[in-house]
């Protein structure tokens, strides 16, 4: 019986392909491989391939009165939300597993900016402050077989916006540079924020440590083309928008990124030694933190 069975196996497997459902599956470099026999069952379950610590494949096989039932399962990628496109050719070593060294990706960042360096006047509300990061484009570089090292290269878009909530504002002097005043007292104020867009480049090096758990670090160059003020307000029962450009923002600054990825949850931490604004305005530094898709 057990021949039986596992001559089904046989031919539904052949090295280290798989057949299910007219799909073929190839598993390069299996860490575990375990076969699980009795009289009506046949089960193998595979752990891990090259590249991917977690990957679980399971197939089993029931006989049931001179009939068989089979039962296919496959754990799935991390994060597949994010655009992948692999770049080079096949190897016949490698034909069907990672034979690449190169692709091409796609992420985003959501998170909080917490200031610091931060002129005594102001006080910002961190969780009411953000960022949002777009990598248009990104190219992964991987320098070796099991893709555990890689170096990246990226261009993208980025939005910082810092906020304070109590009774001071923003505002631009005669001069352009920015500087902090309290509001009216005939005012009832909302918040006063500056924001500033970048054009970024960036360059990380990355470690895989498998098992869900990552680290990479490196400069993101921000080439902050715009900038403004937004205050918001009610006056005599009116609610008021004014906004103000052209505040004298640092046209380049660098940030210093470390991203994470801790349970297959992607976190990032920035920070630059650059003022946001140029010398005359208010000083403050850039610190983020938060989730990197």
């Amino acid at each position: 019986m057990k021949r039986i069975l596992l001559s089904i196996i046989i031919a539904g497997m052949s090295a280290s392909q798989t057949a299910a459902q007219n799909d073929t599956l190839v598993i390069n470099h299996p860490q575990k491989v375990t076969v699980i026999s009795s009289d009506s069952l046949q089960k193998v379950i595979i752990n891990g391939k090259q590249g991917d610590d977690d990957f679980v494949y399971q197939n089993t096989i029931r006989l049931v009165d001179a009939n068989y039932e089979s039962k296919t399962s496959i754990s799935h990628d991390h994060w597949e939300l994010i655009p992948t496109m692999k770049l080079g050719k096949k190897s016949a070593e490698d034909e069907g597993g990672h034979h690449y060294s190169n692709q091409l990706t796609m992420h985003f960042g959501l998170g909080f900016t917490a200031p610091t360096k931060v002129d005594s006047r102001i006080d910002f509300s961190t969780f009411k402050s953000w960022e949002f990061m777009f990598t248009v484009a990104q190219v992964d570089h991987f320098l070796d077989r099991r893709h555990r090292n890689m170096l990246s290269m990226g261009l993208g878009l980025d939005w910082k916006n810092y906020r304070i909530t109590d009774d001071m504002l923003f505002t631009k002097a005669p001069d352009g540079n920015v500087t902090v005043q309290r509001f009216p007292l005939q005012y009832e104020p909302k918040f006063s924020r500056i924001k500033v867009f970048a054009l970024t480049a960036t360059l990380r090096y990355e470690h895989d440590f498998g098992h869900g758990f990552s680290i990479g670090f490196g400069p993101v160059v921000n080439f902050n083309t715009y900038a403004s003020i937004k205050t918001r307000y009610k006056f005599l029962g009116d609610n008021v928008k004014h906004m103000e450009k052209n505040i004298r923002q640092r046209p380049i600054t660098i940030d210093w990124m470390v991203n994470m990825r801790i349970a297959d949850v992607p976190f990032y931490v920035k920070y630059s030694n650059d003022n946001v604004l140029k010398d005359g305005g208010v000083k403050f530094r850039s610190l983020s933190f938060g989730l990197y898709l």
